[in-house]
């Protein structure tokens, strides 16, 4: 069994390590009509350990829970994504090491045609955003601004506003995430739908508050532009 550490909560499931090889033997269980409960069921209960705990958690137990976010029963794939924003909460910065296996699924979800699943992959990510104050994240939002989908769009262009309004300044600061923010920003405020070009101007007078000077040299020359531009 490969564990995924997670630096200072290094996660053991201590008193709750018994309880393990059932979950991981209901949890790995192929997905049909009859297993899909069990499956379900399997995953509250590691949500359960984490919150008890916080712990190494089972690699495989991890890639199985973000193969069952993908499922097309809601659920099964509901309680999955709960549990991305259970570890999250409880990790914290920690979180880093697990932000590849899950965000960019998350942002797949948020593709999908059912407003179920959008809206719960999108409060995932928002929790993450909010809890794990990773400044990565952004890096993900910026490949998504430009998918066909709508609601993928407008899900990338209000992680970015989450992330002006609450993550580090200093980390915003930096020369990489500045030419993430701003590239985002062209793109969201020339976006051919209403909502995402309006997130896209908060963007750019969210950006305006926190980097003053360098928004001011960065977008003056089509700062009316962007003040008029039709939403």
């Amino acid at each position: 069994m490969q564990a995924i550490t997670c630096n200072s909560h290094n996660v053991q499931l201590h008193n709750n390590n018994d309880m393990l090889p059932l979950i991981r033997s209901d949890i790995s269980l192929q997905e049909t009509e009859d297993s899909w409960e069990k499956i379900c069921r399997s995953i509250l209960s590691f949500s359960q350990l984490i919150r008890a705990s916080a712990g190494n958690s089972s690699q495989d137990i991890i890639i199985i829970a973000r193969d069952a976010m993908k499922s097309e029963r809601t659920r099964l794939s509901g309680p999955a994504t709960d549990l991305i924003a259970t570890m999250a909460s409880e990790l914290g910065t920690d979180f880093e090491p697990l932000l590849h296996l899950f965000f960019p699924t998350l942002l797949l979800l948020c593709a999908r045609t059912s407003k179920v699943v959008v809206g719960r992959a999108r409060n995932c990510i928002m929790s993450i955003i909010e809890t794990t104050q990773l400044v990565v994240v952004m890096s993900y939002l910026t490949q998504s601004i430009r998918d066909k989908s709508v609601s993928l769009r407008t899900v990338a262009a209000e992680g970015t506003l989450a992330c002006l309004n609450s993550l580090n300044p200093p980390d915003l600061a930096k020369e990489e995430r500045t030419k993430e923010i701003e590239g985002l920003i062209r793109v969201s405020i020339r976006d051919a739908n209403a909502e995402v070009r309006k997130i896209g101007k908060q963007i750019y007078q969210a950006y305006e508050l926190l980097l003053p000077i360098r928004a001011e040299s960065t977008f003056d020359a089509n700062k009316q532009k962007i003040s008029r531009f039709k939403l």
